[in-house]
């Protein structure tokens, strides 16, 4: 049994991206004419897919794709498109790579089901990737807090002994500094009273 979509093609327009593409790497098989092209998926939707091949294919041409869904590597997901879009892959990608767009036309089986199901899985991790990515970065940011409380508490502390050294430091000069004035108006009383003697 086959699915269609009923909307007709529409190169265009709307038709190629109303509905939501997701970042997937799956494995992929376009077939045209009994030409046979390997690659990997750049991201998909129940419209269509983007992937990176090993070759070329003409625009506008009908092809046959197979999606290795995880779990499912016996029994790919087989739907029939047009390629609507082919360029040369950007620099850094493997050296005669090209990167192909395939608009979905019909279904085998149940295979849309069984993509919007992936794609729905697909939406549940990258949610729960992010949930937890939140969860890390808060906990960075409420570290990063915490030591910066620290390191102001550990400032406050270092300048509270400096000032308790200096504060000891003064008071002992000015102790000392006391002495020697008791000392010396000791000894002026000393030679003053020696004086009156002789």
């Amino acid at each position: 049994m086959k699915t269609a979509h009923k909307k007709a093609i529409d190169f265009k327009g709307p038709d190629r991206r109303h509905r939501t593409r997701y970042r997937a790497r799956l494995s992929v098989i376009v077939r045209n004419n009994g030409t046979e092209i390997t690659g990997t998926t750049r991201n998909v939707s129940l419209l269509g897919v983007s992937a990176l091949t090993n070759g070329p294919v003409l625009r506008g041409q009908p092809v046959q794709c197979k999606l290795e869904l995880p779990g499912a590597e016996a029994f790919p997901l087989s739907v029939n498109g047009t390629v609507i879009r082919c360029e040369p892959a950007p620099a850094g990608e493997t050296e005669g790579s090209h990167t192909v767009g395939v608009f979905f036309q019909e279904f085998e089986g149940r295979g849309e089901s069984t993509l919007s199901k992936f794609l729905r899985e697909v939406v549940q991790q990258e949610r729960q990737i992010i949930k937890t990515g939140y969860k890390e970065l808060k906990k960075r940011l409420e570290d990063r807090t915490r030591r910066k409380q620290l390191e102001e508490l550990e400032k406050k502390r270092r300048r509270l002994a400096r000032l308790r050294r200096r504060k000891l430091r003064l008071a002992r000069q000015e102790k000392r500094a006391s002495l020697r004035r008791r000392n010396k108006k000791s000894g002026q009383t000393l030679h003053t009273r020696s004086s009156r003697r002789t």
